[in-house]
């Protein structure tokens, strides 16, 4: 909650808008509706129409379109219209039928693959966004426009009357806008909904103007129960319009409208929903979400459900098996021949990296295929492993037991060698008291060392306080960064904030994976592709669509200060190099053609000025040091007194 000070300020705030007449004002009793059943209605009349508007748009897009003699500017005017018609329901119909939005009304330009099906059906891409890159290119294909248009149309109309169907709800409206909020700071602001057309701004003052006109109906009532709260989000509103009216896409401060627009409607959008005792998400199961519905702000340190990613049983006992699993993290116990960990290749001073190009196998012949990417904030993810080849988190170490190359060796070895240690089979009754015929199992040493990996999380860095507003000095150089990372540089339409990884806001369900072109050796001119296919040959057979080919899980840039060499393969060894090739374009700027590589090819026209301010961004993201502590000692055995020799944390490599 607001802090006292953090509350006068806002107050002062009200205060100063409203005496230069910006603020909203909040209608008066006597000609607004007074009860939450009349908003209801008026506001469910006034969706309605606007979903009514959208099929306008659409239509008349889709008739332009099939005008061959109709102009560019005509249709660039016509899809702008559509995408404006678009923004005025997207918080509602994104929260009612996310799928659909995503694969056939506003998706990434991207072909897909369809779910649940016996074999591998490509789905292209469609949609608005896709038209966006259409319309606005340098030349346009017509033909595609003429087809999209029309699919465009028939996918809306069949959503038009689900929606139709819908009994809107209060708690509908309000953690659809909730959502919506995420959604256009972390995917619109960054210019993501828009590829081409570069109209982030315009549609975000449409976003937030609509949210002014749903909230208004809802104001008298949160003025009768607290005025403070009613008085943050019309203020924070105004200042959303006062702000987005004033910049262009590459200047625009998105920390600053973070911090004054985005925060106090986080916090304050789900205190209004309280107030007027409106049921939301979490009054209907004790099942964890994606985002923890007591956290405030986006980057709160607990914004994430680490519980609902790593797909605990039980909450019970949670303590004890994390402490378990560090344990056996640092265990070489696991190991074959006893002389090789996990901390062997997730080093706690390298932020649970190992600092190779490639991770020395355990063997001592050679290397594995990749590197080892970092753990911290691991959990936050759908698939786990470069080429998300696991969807589970307690199941990634089996593929480390079994690979000659890693542990070599067997859980069934692996459990013998524990039940001859008295401190281990105690610590594990313990930790499974509730689960007493699994207490000592495969499922239970997956667990617990799942469990550890879970709680290596780093979302305390200098950058999250500054930007959850629990800290006001940040260096300048790191808050250009961050707007440039957000914005110009497009650091943001793929490492997604807060987590600056591949995981999808606003609903964090779905992590992506990109085609960057990657080389096999620092060359700038001239570059060979590294020959490592990736999540096409992860042995999942719903990857094994020809997009799929060279392209690799999108991994975070926190704690990037410490996680050198970069990339897969290692091949750049300072972020200067890093941000050289992304500047260049991928793969493609340096020589390498990639029909599907899905790094925008066009050079980003960045000033060294600028790749500096976004690696001092990037530093600022390091928060690993809480996290180093190795165990004091590791469990005896007394039935092999040689075992309790060995090293804690395995053999240095």
């Amino acid at each position: 909650m607001t802090s006292f000070l953090s509350t006068l300020k806002f107050l002062l705030f009200v205060c100063a808008f409203a005496a230069a007449g910006h603020i909203l004002r909040v209608p008066d009793a006597g000609t607004r509706a007074t009860s939450l059943q009349t908003v209801l209605s008026s506001l469910d009349k006034k969706m309605a129409g606007e979903l009514n508007l959208l099929d306008s748009s659409i239509l008349h897009y889709q008739a332009l379109a099939n005008i061959n003699t109709s102009s560019v500017e005509e249709l660039r005017r016509a899809h702008l219209t559509t995408r404006q018609a678009y923004k005025k329901v997207e918080f509602l119909l994104a929260y009612a039928q996310p799928a659909t939005i995503a694969r056939h009304i506003n998706g990434a330009p991207l072909p897909k693959t369809e779910p649940s099906v016996p074999e591998i059906n490509v789905i292209a891409p469609s949609g608005l966004q896709t038209l966006d890159e259409l319309v606005f290119a340098d030349e346009i294909d017509r033909a595609a426009i003429k087809k999209l248009s029309h699919k465009l149309l028939g996918d809306y109309r069949l959503l038009h009357r689900q929606m139709k169907s819908l009994r809107l709800q209060h708690r509908h409206l309000f953690e659809g806008l909730q959502q919506q909020l995420v959604r256009s700071f972390t995917l619109g602001l960054t210019g993501f909904d828009t590829p081409s057309s570069g109209n982030a701004l315009p549609e975000a003052r449409v976003v937030f103007q609509t949210m002014a006109a749903y909230y208004s109906e809802y104001a008298p009532l949160v003025e009768s129960k607290d005025s403070t709260t009613n008085a943050l989000i019309l203020t924070s509103l105004a200042r959303a319009r006062a702000m987005l009216a004033e910049g262009n896409f590459d200047s625009f401060d998105r920390l600053a409208f973070l911090r004054q627009v985005i925060n106090p409607l986080t916090e304050a959008l789900p205190d209004a929903q309280r107030l007027l005792n409106i049921e939301s998400a979490g009054d209907y199961g004790d099942l964890p979400s994606p985002i923890n519905p007591q956290a405030d702000h986006l980057f709160d340190a607990d914004w994430l459900n680490a519980e609902y990613y790593a797909n605990f049983s039980s909450a019970a006992y949670s303590e004890q098996r994390q402490e378990l699993g560090k344990l056996l993290f640092f265990d070489p116990i696991l190991s074959n021949d006893l002389t090789s960990s996990c901390a062997s290749c997730h080093r706690p001073e390298l932020a649970f990296t190992d600092g190779y190009a490639k991770s020395l196998s355990t063997d001592g012949k050679g290397t594995l295929q990749r590197n080892s990417p970092t753990l911290i904030n691991s959990v936050f993810a759908e698939k786990y492993f470069h080429d998300m080849r696991e969807e589970f988190l307690e199941r990634q170490v089996k593929h480390v037991v079994v690979d000659a190359h890693e542990f070599a060796t067997d859980f069934v070895t692996i459990e013998e060698r524990i039940r001859k240690s008295d401190d281990y089979r105690q610590l594990f009754k313990e930790a499974y008291a509730n689960q007493p015929d699994y207490a000592l199992s495969k499922w239970s040493i997956s667990d617990a060392l799942s469990h550890y990996v879970a709680s290596l999380q780093g979302m305390n860095a200098e950058f999250d306080r500054y930007a959850r507003g629990s800290s006001d000095e940040l260096a300048p150089e790191v808050i250009r960064g961050f707007n440039l990372f957000m914005g110009k540089a497009a650091c943001g339409t793929c490492h997604f904030a807060p987590t600056f990884n591949g995981l999808v806001p606003p609903q964090y369900l779905e992590s992506e994976s990109e085609v960057l072109g990657v080389p096999d050796s620092i060359v700038w001119e001239g570059a060979k592709l590294d020959p490592d296919p990736g999540r096409i040959a992860n042995f999942r057979p719903a990857d094994e669509a020809y997009f799929n080919a060279y392209a690799f899980k999108t991994p975070t840039v926190r704690n990037i200060a410490i996680t050198a060499p970069y990339m897969h393969n290692g091949v750049y060894n300072t972020l200067e190099e890093v941000m050289d090739f992304y500047n260049r374009g991928g793969g493609a700027g340096i020589g390498i053609e990639l029909d599907h590589q899905t790094l925008p090819p066009d050079p980003l026209g960045l000033q060294e000025d600028e790749i500096s301010d976004i690696i001092s961004f990037m530093k600022s993201l390091t928060d690993y040091e809480d996290l180093v502590e190795v165990p004091a000692r590791l469990p005896s055995f007394d039935e092999v007194p040689a075992w309790n020799n060995r090293p804690i944390g395995g053999t240095p490599k």
